[in-house]
Order: C-alpha cells, then structure tokens, then sequence
C-alpha cells in the first residue's frame, strides 16, 4: 500500500493536521472494553424474540399468540395491535426517507407481510431460549399473494399490488390509480433530442444492479426500558441519538423529553442504522412487561429484514462530437424501494451526471415498491449505482469517438459555479484538477502488469461525486481546573470521530491533542445533533468546535486581562500562550491559563452548533483499477487498484486511508460478488456471509491512496466529508477494466464470474 497527499490548501498551514495519532477509543476496543449494542444488559432485562413472515407478499387473516403467553418465562407479548395506531409527524432516517405511517408498518406489519422477514409480532422473556420457542408458538394464518421482486416488473400494470392506495406523484401531479410507483422525478437542461440529432456518436446501454447489504460487523442490538412513570430509556446502537429520540417520540406518541438515548459503541453502520427497526418494538414490549427488553438481531435477519441498498433498472444514453463535446446525457432509472416507498433514486439522478457539464441533459427517475426488504442509506446511497451505468456509457462514448477516457472527461468535466441536473450550484471543487493528477499520475501511465497465467489483463478509470450533507453538529468546550480541555459531542462516533474531534480542538485552541478529552453525550448531556452520516460529521463539527474553542479562548483572554493589569483587548493569545500585547515576558502556557482562572469556583465553558448556512461540500473520488480476466472461467482477479480522493483537508491520514480503503473494498464487492439472491417466491437463498459473498483479504489487492486536498469554501478549515465518495467509483472502473480486457461491455452487478463468461461467450458468437 501507498499513500501520498497532494494539497493545494491556499498556502494555510496547521499543527496538528496530517498528524497520525492514534486513535482516542483504540486501546478500549482492542482489549474488549469498549461497550457495544449486545454487549449491554440492563439490569433485569428480558431478552425478546421478533416473529417473522416466511413468505414475501401475505396477507395477515389472524394471530393468535395464547399459547405463547401461556409459558413459564414469557412476560409480554406483542403485534401491532399494541401500538399507536395513529402516528404523525417527520421521521429523520437519515439519506434514504421514509413517511412515518410506512415506518411503522415496517416495524410491525400491520394487514400484511410485504418481504420475507417482515415483523408480525415479538415476544419478551427471562431467556432467549424461552422467547424463542414462544415465538414458534404463535400462530399466524395467511393468504400467501404473488410476489414481485423485480422493480421492472412491479411496475408493470398486472403486477401484484403492494399497497392498495399508493398513488405515484410527479412534478406533473399525481397518477389516477394505484400502482407499485411510488414516485417519478425528472431534471435536465436545454433540449436532449437536439443534442442527440447533432452528436457524431451515440451510445445507449442498459444495466441491471442488484440488491446488496452493507455488511457492518455487528447485528443492531439494543435495549429499551419504559418505566412506571412514562420515562423512556434507550441504550442504542443507532447512527444517531438525537433522530432516534425523535422517532421514538413520533412512533410512540411519547413526549422527547421523556425520553433519554444513551449511544454505545457501534460495530458498523454505513448508512444502515439510520432506521429505526427494534428499537420501537423492545419499547412496547418493556411497557408490557414493566422491565428493560433487549433485542439482538441475528445474522440471518440482518440480511432478510433490515435495509439493503437498492437494485436498479438504469437505460444511458449519451452523444458526443468527434472533437468530444458531450452534446447530450440522457437517464432513465428504475430504482427498487423494497415493502415501502423511498428508495434513494433522487441521489442517483443527482450522482449520475454529476462530474461532467452534457450541453443536453434530461433525467427520469422512479422509485417502485417490491417484495424485498425496505431499503436503506448504503455509502453515498444510489450514486454507487448510477455512476456504474453512467460512466461506463461514457468510456464506451470516449472509445467510440477514438479518445482518451479521461481527455474525455477533462474536456466536459463540471466546474466550480456549474449546476447539476437538478440546478443545485457547486461550490468550490476540483475535478478537473483531479482528472489531471490522474491523467499524470504513474498509475495511469505505466504498462498493465502482465498476467502470470498469459490471461488478457486490462485498465479502467472511474470517477464519482457525492454532494454530502450538512445538518446540525454540536459541541461544548469545558477548561478543567488543571487545565486540561473536555469536548463534549453528540455525534454518534462511527469512524474516529473522537479522535478527529481532538486533532480539531487542538488546532483550535494551540494545544496537544493528548491534552483534550473528547467525550460522546447522550441526549440530555448536548445540544441536538444529527445523525453520524451523509459525510457531514467532520465537516460540521469541526465547524462547532471551532466556533466554540473561539469562545472559550476569548473568556480566558478577558480573565487572564485581569491578571495581566490590562483591558481584554490587549491581551494576545499565539503559540499556546496568552500574553499582555506590550509586555512578551508575561507569557502563560494555556494549560497554565487554565488552572488560573478556573480556580475558586470559576468555569470557562462554550458549546456552539454550526452555521445552519453551510453548504455542501462536494465530495468526489477516482478510482484506477487494473484486472485479469480468466477466458476459461470469466473470473476477474483486481491486481492493483488506487482511489484518488478530494478531502478538503487531510486531518488525520491513517484515518481518512481507513475510510478510503474501507469504502473502495467495499464498490469493489458491489462490483464482482455481492448480491441478494430471490427465488420465484420472493424468498432470500443466500442468507449468510457464507452464501452472500463479500471481498476478503485474498480476493483483493492492496488499496492505493491519492489524498488530495483542494478546501472546501466555508466551514472550519475547508474540511470535506471522506466517507461516502471512495464507495462510488470502483464498479465503473472495474467494470471498464474488464472491457479494457476482453472488449466485453458488462451490463449488470455484480460482474461475477458467471456473468463475464457468459458475456464474453456471446461477443464471440
């Protein structure tokens, strides 16, 4: 592995940034301290079960669930007759949205299972061994119905109907019947059949992607206690306390200041844990059974029950001249929400377009309801798929017109200022600057490496962009008496967070890193944050410890102005000193500092949010892939692999590597592997990481990294979101790579070793 960073950071200099300290909640987690969502059981807690649809499309005739009240052990029971029937107000899942009336009945199904895996009812008891056999007997009587798991075929008129009343809403109003659609959007530009009459060549493809999972470590687990008095605890696992708290509330018709989210540690999330999916249920359960009720989902539910990313039906069309002008882009994307509405297909038509400026350009989007798991946020949800279909139609346009791919993409890439298909403005950004680092870059220039095995071998670049998200982060700053600093957050720490929070405040306030304490709060302990996800927790709270460490530094100015014999004005603070502006000799350490004007009683302490007006920061990443593809087997083996990343500014390397390597392993999973498999039932048959094939070691190379940083133009320090980008571009540059190859276009995810046989078996035909 390589790692360089190229900065172009308008000549600002930091101390504790491009620092590799270690990070902050590293020892705990290595020795097994750290506490995680099944790691803690309330005092007294029962331990529940959650009752299941075997089949994908059923309707609910009756529950009976006496026998399992009947047992020894078993203390509350519950379907969704025990919660609220009439609930209101917005839900906050994060990237993927969802309407709280179909939140709810995902939670619990209500007249019908719409997935295999949909809850129907749970059962509370003093053993999970207990709750899993009263869960057995409860017994359901179904109306098994047809199932559609395909977002093409749901929307066909005949196609079995998911939900009675779901009328598709467009910009140009509302259907007249019921369908599976449950949204069409539509962007663009100019006039796209003009751009098509006078493009030279023009290229039109369509791909299929399927479902795949997220793959964290750790099954959502957590514990809820609904006490006598109408107080709700919840020590959760979720991505975001705050939201939780909310969705809670909504869901429960209980008040948020009754309820109180204690964050533990979290095993993995990367969009998935936005959703509330246990959390509600082990609350009705506990206020059955007046004790805490902890629930912890096993692998096989994780997979058939909670939110996968979405598979897609996406038609490209794009046309340019023969001097690469690209004239038109034109999309039709079919993306699958799964049981309920809301698949994250207005970011794919954001996302697939994004980095180049087409002359034309018109895009269809529709989110259809099928017989699946409702999705969720999956790292940069419906870019990763978007720009598979977009840039590959793009590699196929350059190589038609006989030009480099990425002279291609320079030519037509957007700007700072440029608009998106949806008039969103960009703000500072450097794709340009980008493709040309690559377009230098020795990854790009130097031969393929041949293949031991005398197999084709080949080179493919991709490029992707994620807008990254903003919302409300919060901070407090406390001196303590020995001068020592305690920061205080809200945001659930997913990917060192902590640590980066620390490096943040010392750069703020002129000191160490190993003298700031960085704590994670729970929802009476800060001020609201949002959820840990959309890329926006380092830019945004960087911008509120900012804002606060500024403050704290001005209220030891003003008190240390008294000990100096001067007006606050005078005093100066540089170098991690505070001194009288005439008088240099008076200089005092900040740790000195500290202990002196918070002695008797004195607190210096400030918590701010950041600025409600900050805008995205875009986010892009590149990715260069090479392969070899085995003629006799289509297997693609990736032998090197590099993803070029625009971070802004580079706080901590080991940690934005992390992210980089951890992101591009997993577009790189979506892209030869990963896929859920469903039979003609709508039934999951790969149901396991034994069966559900995610990259291990042995499949991969080691992960190149570029760091590039070009700042961001608001918020603290010009800091962009890491997270979501390294995700995006792998698949297109290994699906390019493989065409490089074999001069096989692969149309569909994940290009397996079945799929690129076949395909290059029909191109020599």
């Amino acid at each position: 592995m390589t790692t360089e960073i190229r900065s172009n950071a308008d000549g600002l200099e930091f101390k504790q940034f491009g620092k590799r300290y270690r990070k902050v909640d590293g020892d705990d987690k290595v020795t097994g301290q750290a506490v995680f969502g099944a790691d803690f059981t309330a005092k007294g807690s029962l331990f529940a079960k959650i009752v299941r649809s075997p089949y994908a499309h059923a309707r609910i005739v009756s529950i009976d669930t006496s026998e399992a009240e009947a047992m020894a052990g078993v203390e509350a029971v519950c379907t969704a007759a025990d919660f609220p029937s009439d609930v209101a107000g917005d839900v906050d899942t994060g990237e993927v949205e969802i309407g709280i009336q179909f939140l709810a009945n995902l939670i619990m199904g209500r007249r019908k299972a719409l997935f295999e895996g949909h809850p129907v009812a749970a059962v509370a008891a003093t053993d999970i061994h207990i709750a899993e056999e009263a869960a057995r007997r409860i017994k359901i009587e179904w109306e098994v119905l047809p199932a559609v798991t395909d977002p093409i075929e749901a929307m066909a008129q005949d196609a079995p109907l998911l939900h009675e009343g779901l009328i598709a809403t467009s910009l140009s109003g509302s259907a007249d019947a019921p369908s599976n659609i449950a949204g069409h959007m539509e962007g663009g530009k100019g006039d796209v059949e003009k751009g098509f009459e006078e493009s030279d060549v023009v290229v039109e493809r369509t791909y299929r992607t399927a479902l795949v999972h997220q793959g964290y470590l750790e099954p959502e687990a957590e514990t809820v206690h609904w006490h006598a008095d109408g107080r709700i605890e919840v020590w959760a696992n979720s991505q975001g306390s705050f939201p939780l708290r909310q969705n809670m509330s909504n869901l429960l018709g209980v008040d948020v200041s009754k309820i109180k989210v204690m964050p533990l540690e979290v095993g993995g999330a990367f969009g998935a844990k936005n959703t509330p999916r246990v959390t509600p249920i082990a609350a009705i359960l506990s206020q059955k059974a007046g004790k805490p009720v902890k629930i912890v989902l096993t692998r096989e539910e994780v997979l058939k029950a909670t939110g996968p990313a979405s598979g897609a039906v996406v038609t490209v069309k794009m046309g340019a001249t023969k001097d690469g002008v690209l004239k038109a882009a034109q999309s039709r994307l079919v993306f699958g929400a799964g049981g309920f509405p809301g698949s994250p297909v207005l970011r794919g038509m954001q996302t697939i377009f994004a980095c180049y400026q087409p002359e034309n350009s018109k895009v269809d989007a529709y989110d259809v309801v099928t017989n699946a798991p409702r999705v969720a946020a999956y790292r940069a949800p419906g870019a990763t798929v978007a720009t598979f279909c977009g840039e590959s139609t793009l590699d196929d346009l350059a190589r038609e017109i006989g030009m480099d791919p990425i002279d291609f993409r320079i030519k037509n890439a957007s700007k700072t200022g440029d608009s998106n298909v949806d008039d969103e403005e960009y703000a500072r950004i450097g794709i340009v600057q980008m493709l040309e680092t690559v377009k230098a870059s020795d990854e790009y220039n130097r031969p393929v490496k041949a293949s031991k095995n005398g197999f084709p071998v080949g080179r493919g670049v991709g490029i992707g962009w994620w807008p990254c998200g903003i919302e409300i982060s919060s901070a407090r700053i406390m001196v303590n008496h020995d001068g020592g600093v305690d920061v205080t957050i809200g945001a659930v720490d997913l990917h060192g967070v902590r640590t980066g929070t620390a490096q943040v405040a010392a750069e703020t306030l002129g000191i160490e890193p190993e003298e700031v304490y960085v704590h994670t709060a729970d929802t009476e302990g800060i001020p609201y944050t949002g959820n840990a996800a959309g890329s926006r927790i380092t830019r945004t709270l960087s911008q509120a410890v900012y804002k606060a460490g500024v403050s704290v530094i001005d209220q030891m100015k003003a008190k240390m102005a008294v000990r100096f014999g001067v007006d606050a004005e005078f005093v100066e603070y540089e170098g991690g000193n505070f001194y009288a502006r005439d008088n240099q000799d008076s200089k005092v350490s900040f740790k000195e500092a500290g202990s002196l004007v918070t002695k008797n009683g004195s607190n210096i302490v400030a918590t701010a949010s950041n600025d409600p007006g900050m805008r995205a920061a875009n986010g892009y990443a590149m990715a260069v892939a090479d392969v070899e593809v085995d003629p006799d087997t289509g297997k693609v083996q990736l032998t090197d692999f590099t993803l070029f990343q625009d971070v802004g500014k580079c706080v901590n390397p080991t940690q934005v590597e992390s992210q980089m390597q951890g992101g591009a392993v997993q577009g790189i999973g979506w892209a030869l592997s990963e896929e859920y498999v469903y039979d003609d039932q709508g039934l999951m048959r790969n149901a396991s990481f034994l069966d559900y094939r995610m990259p291990t070691a042995l499949d991969l190379p080691m992960i190149n990294t570029v760091i590039l940083e070009e700042p961001a133009d608001d918020g603290a320090f010009g800091i962009r979101g890491v997270g979501e980008p390294p995700i995006v571009p792998p698949p297109a540059a290994i699906g390019n790579a493989i065409s490089d190859a074999v001069g096989v276009r692969m149309g569909r995810l994940p290009m397996s070793p079945e799929r690129v046989f076949e395909a290059m078996k029909d191109s020599s035909k």
